[in-house]
């Protein structure tokens, strides 16, 4: 199960990728969203 969800999402990364290959702040604001991590800039829940 959690190897089929890790597949969809490297699918998921690599298709992104794909689209946003020119622009390298698009590819870490995905990874950054995907990871949950603050530095996304969609995170609704951060503070402030």
């Amino acid at each position: 199960m959690i190897a089929t969800w890790v597949c969809f999402y490297l699918v998921l990364i690599a298709l992104f990728m794909t689209f946003l290959a020119p622009s390298a702040e698009g590819c870490f604001i995905l990874l950054a969203c995907l990871l949950a991590s603050p530095y996304c800039p969609y995170n609704v829940t951060a503070s402030g």
